[in-house]
C-alpha cells in the first residue's frame, strides 16, 4: 500500500517581540552563510527539472479563487502560490511547520486543496502519493503548548526558537537567502494576520 504524505500545519504561541528577536537573530545567522547543507532525510526525490517543473506550476482557477477572496493582483497571487509550492516541497520534511507569520501561504493551499481532483493529480505528479495532506495542530497540541508557555515560559520560547530555526536553515538550504528573507522579513510585515483581514473581501 502506498504511503499518504502529511504535511503539518501549525502556529506558535509567542510574543510577537519573541517573534521579533527570533526571527532577527536568525535571519542574520543564515543569511550570513556561504554554504548549503542539504543533509535532511526523508524527502521525495525529486530531481531538479522536476522541482524546476513544479515551482512553475500554476492554475487560472486557483488564481481565480484566491483573487475572488482577498484584494491582491493576479501578479501577487501568483508570487503566493509560488512560496507555497515551494513550502509544500520542504514539508515533506519532518519538523517543518507553518507559523503564524506564513499565514498567507497556508490560505493559498487552503485554496488550492478545494479543487480537489487537480489537487489529486498534483499530489501524485510531483510528491507520487494519492493525497498530500494538510493536518492542524490538533486540540491536544495546542493546549499542551498553552500549559508549557505556563508552567516554563522560558523553556517553551526555547523550543519554539530551535523549531523555527530549522524551518529558517531548512528554507535557507533548498531556496537561499532571497526566499528566507521574503519569508522571514517581508511576508510577516506584509501579510500580518490583521493585513490579512483588511484583504480579505
Amino acid at each position: 500500500m502506498e504511503a499518504h504524505i502529511v504535511a503539518i500545519a501549525d502556529t506558535a504561541l509567542t510574543p510577537y517581540s519573541f517573534r521579533i528577536i527570533a526571527v532577527g537573530y536568525l535571519s542574520y545567522r543564515y543569511l550570513k552563510l556561504n554554504t548549503k547543507s542539504k543533509n535532511h532525510k526523508n524527502m521525495n526525490q525529486i530531481t531538479e527539472d522536476k522541482l524546476n517543473k513544479l515551482l512553475s506550476f500554476t492554475d487560472e482557477n486557483v488564481i481565480s479563487r484566491f483573487m475572488d477572496m482577498y484584494n491582491v493582483s493576479e501578479t501577487e497571487a501568483q508570487d503566493i502560490l509560488l512560496e507555497t509550492l515551494k513550502f509544500l516541497y520542504i514539508s515533506q520534511i519532518s519538523g517543518i511547520f507553518i507559523p503564524d507569520d506564513l499565514l498567507i501561504l497556508d490560505e493559498m493551499w487552503h485554496n488550492f486543496i478545494l479543487f480537489t481532483p487537480l489537487y489529486q493529480k498534483f499530489s501524485i505528479e510531483y510528491f507520487n502519493t494519492p493525497y498530500f495532506h494538510h493536518l492542524p495542530a490538533t486540540k491536544a497540541e495546542k493546549t499542551q503548548r498553552k500549559e508549557d508557555m505556563k508552567i516554563n515560559p522560558d523553556k517553551a520560547k526555547e523550543k519554539y526558537l530551535k523549531k523555527l530555526e530549522f524551518l529558517l536553515s531548512t528554507t535557507y538550504d533548498y531556496f537561499g537567502a532571497e526566499t528566507v528573507e521574503k519569508w522571514f522579513k517581508i511576508y510577516p510585515e506584509k501579510y500580518s494576520k490583521e493585513n490579512i483581514k483588511k484583504l480579505r473581501k
